[in-house]
């Protein structure tokens, strides 16, 4: 039996006090698995009806979450490329194979697990319907920013050059430079 001692922080200075006639041991003993298991049971509630192989919101963030797991698949296959050609170039045929087949596996794993898991699949959904608020410019209107980019890039380097020569002739003026 588990019974609540004294908010004091003092430890009981009778049998009647705090742990009753149990030792104090036992009692604390008893309240950490009462932690453990509240906090089980909140974790169960939290997935309550979610299983490990559905898919979270399923057709919500659609292009963001393949964009996503795409990236995640290709930085498994550049992993799976650099195990072979720097880690274990060496090894039998056999082994490069299982460690293939163990990286690409954990890399589906991966991104199957950062697509799905709530907290991200909601982030990609959020940016997903972002990006279809966005006013994309035309394909004309891109063609005049760029031309004024490059336009005005070249005018700051023209101007640019005209301040380093005239401080070249300035230095050399005043025989600074030779």
């Amino acid at each position: 039996m588990c019974y609540d001692s004294s908010s004091t922080g003092r430890a009981s200075v009778s049998k009647t006090e705090g742990c009753r006639f149990d030792s104090c041991l036992s009692c604390w003993w008893c309240r950490i698995r009462a932690v453990e298991a509240y906090q089980i049971v909140q974790f169960y509630e939290a997935i309550a009806g979610v299983s490990f192989f559905n898919i979270y919101k399923k057709e919500q963030g659609r292009a963001v979450r393949i964009g996503t797991a795409v990236g995640i698949i290709i930085l498994t296959l550049l992993a799976i490329h650099w195990t072979m050609h720097r880690i274990i170039p060496t090894e039998p045929k056999y082994i490069q194979a299982i460690v293939s087949i163990v990286v690409g596996a954990l890399g589906v794993l991966l991104a199957f697990i950062v697509v799905n898991r709530p907290k991200n699949a909601d982030f990609m959904i959020l940016t997903e319907s972002e990006m279809r608020k966005v006013v994309w410019p035309t394909p004309a209107g891109v063609v005049r920013s760029t031309r004024l980019v490059i336009l005005m890039t070249l005018g700051l380097a023209a101007m640019l050059w005209l301040v380093d020569s005239g401080f070249v002739w300035l230095f050399q003026k005043i025989h600074i430079l030779r």
